[in-house]
């Protein structure tokens, strides 16, 4: 996306801002919910959700090296650590879910709580041993290797409707303030990993400033709406 030259566009200079702004939001927030709430609450709930933004923050750093600053020959490298931490903090996410949905004692609930955030660390584990054919296939469905194309188009959107509709689950089981947070939490988290499904697709409209800077916009607007829905004290 870089021009020729080396220098960026305008439109490329304010989307990399804002791309910043993004990444350093995600670190603040690793900070906060790590040294203030799980710190002084010691629930796991806290620490996954600073977990969660810490791997959010990494796979953005590395996204923005494969749009704007790696040549050709690294942009397999960029992709394969931006989705594996990207897979990471969606596991982070399904900790967060299990810890809320599976509260019982008995053994099942107890595997479950387990296994459910193993399966996204077994898929960034796999992601990093991916041969670079099945990332970029020039023959592929728009130049998509194989390993690229089912985790787009076949395993992310289920998890694009599956983890926002367990807080929206959540929210329906709940009331009062606690109903509220579950579900913004949905809401936010289902704005973020949709712009994230849409992004490949306005990356490739480069001559469009507001296809650059509407994504770290949304993406922004996501994030807040998931802060604020974690700022209720029946949460603490």
């Amino acid at each position: 996306m870089a021009c020729p030259d080396g220098c960026f566009t305008l439109n490329q200079t304010l989307s990399i801002a804002l791309y910043f702004t993004v990444i350093g939001f995600k670190f603040l927030l690793f900070s906060y919910f790590l040294l203030i709430r799980f710190r002084k609450t010691k629930r796991m709930y806290w620490l996954y959700f600073s977990l969660f933004f810490i791997f959010l923050a990494a796979s953005r750093v590395f996204y923005l090296m494969y749009d704007f600053f790696f040549g050709v020959d690294d942009k397999n490298v960029a992709w394969r650590f931006a989705n594996t931490a990207g897979w990471l903090s969606v596991a982070m996410l399904s900790g967060i879910l299990s810890t809320l949905l599976f509260t019982g004692d008995s053994k099942l609930h107890q595997i479950i709580k387990k296994v459910f955030p193993l399966v996204p660390v077994g898929i960034a584990v796999f992601i990093l041993f991916f041969p670079d054919i099945w990332i970029n296939d020039p023959a592929g469905f728009f130049g998509w290797g194989g390993g690229k194309l089912v985790l787009n188009v076949a395993i992310l959107p289920i998890y694009i409707v599956l983890l926002p509709f367990m807080f929206f689950y959540l929210a329906k089981k709940s009331a009062g303030t606690l109903q509220r947070s579950f579900l913004l939490n949905g809401i936010g988290l289902f704005l973020y990993y949709v712009v994230r499904a849409v992004q490949p697709v306005l990356a490739g409209m480069t001559g469009s400033g507001t296809a650059m800077m509407m994504p770290p916009l949304l993406i922004l607007l996501a994030i807040l709406v998931i802060t604020f829905a974690n700022q209720y004290e029946s949460l603490k």
